[in-house]
């Protein structure tokens, strides 16, 4: 395989990023041992793809419902199909801008953590809960900080918010691209705390009122 190589140099993740081993070889395989050697090495290839090495383990918050938790998963594992996964897989699509801010490509990086709109979500979710704010490029830079910052009967009920938010943020781009009226982004805040109370209040069952959790959800009871 390295003798048909054009690119010496090229990094195993450049080439397992790309929509085809072969894509940069002087010839496609001739059979033989090449061919096996081509079969060999993309197995492995699919096998890396199908199952990603990630730096934290799959987190459950019983305070949401499971098809946020398993969105949330999706979120850290980069496998919803945002405008640049859709791409890289080889389907033609229009544009893999950002359909939110138009400022940058639709990656999964960009939408959940630092596109326009989810920063200003995050500033007033942190602002609610009255902690310092500070800005987050991943799913573990926010474990992370979430961690540090919170005491830790409320850390993982603050993650869960988190997730609520990651929610309405895909079904607001998905109203974007897809239906005939452009949802209002005024009240997706409004959404992320009405809709996170009501689940962690019922799921948890705890007694804690609407007042009380727009006050302060430190102090809510668990």
């Amino acid at each position: 395989m390295y003798a048909l190589e054009t690119c010496k140099s090229v990094y195993v993740g450049l080439k397992l990023a790309d929509t085809s081993l072969d894509s940069s070889f002087r010839r496609k395989p001739s059979g033989g041992v090449e061919q096996d050697q081509y079969d060999t090495l993309s197995d492995q290839a699919i096998d890396y793809k199908r199952l990603p090495e990630v730096a934290t383990k799959t987190r459950w918050i019983k305070y949401v419902p499971i098809k946020v938790n398993a969105h949330a998963w999706k979120v850290k594992m980069d496998s919803l199909p945002t405008r640049f996964n859709i791409s890289r897989r080889g389907i033609d699509i229009e544009s893999i801008v950002c359909s939110i801010c138009s400022n940058r490509v639709e990656s999964f990086s960009h939408l959940f953590f630092s596109c326009s709109m989810v920063r200003l979500l995050a500033r007033k979710i942190i602002h609610w809960w009255d902690v310092p704010y500070e800005e987050v490029n991943s799913f573990e830079d926010l474990i992370t900080w979430l961690y540090l910052r919170l005491p830790s009967k409320h850390k993982m009920m603050f993650e869960g918010v988190f997730y609520v938010m990651w929610w309405h943020l895909w079904s607001y781009r998905n109203k974007l691209l897809f239906d005939s009226k452009a949802p209002l982004n005024a009240i997706l805040f409004d959404d992320v705390v009405s809709r996170s109370f009501y689940w962690c209040r019922y799921r948890c069952k705890a007694s804690f009122s609407w007042n009380d959790w727009l006050k302060n959800p430190y102090l809510v009871s668990l």
